[in-house]
């Protein structure tokens, strides 16, 4: 994913959008934009961690 788009995503005031990482959905809290990582958590807000911006899509694939 690029960045523009992680943090347009962090930016929207309803952040229904969910994108995945290894086939799984998460969603992005916030971006750092000095190191390219995301920052995401899992749908049932048991987990949080943190991805390279790599690592993430839109399309489950």
């Amino acid at each position: 994913m690029q960045l523009r788009r992680a943090m347009e995503i962090v930016n929207e005031k309803k952040n229904d959008v969910v994108v995945y990482y290894q086939e799984h959905p998460v969603n992005i809290i916030s971006v750092d934009n000095n190191i390219g990582t995301a920052y995401v958590q899992s749908l049932d807000k048991k987990e949080k961690f943190e991805v390279d911006l790599g690592y993430l899509s839109e399309l489950n694939k």
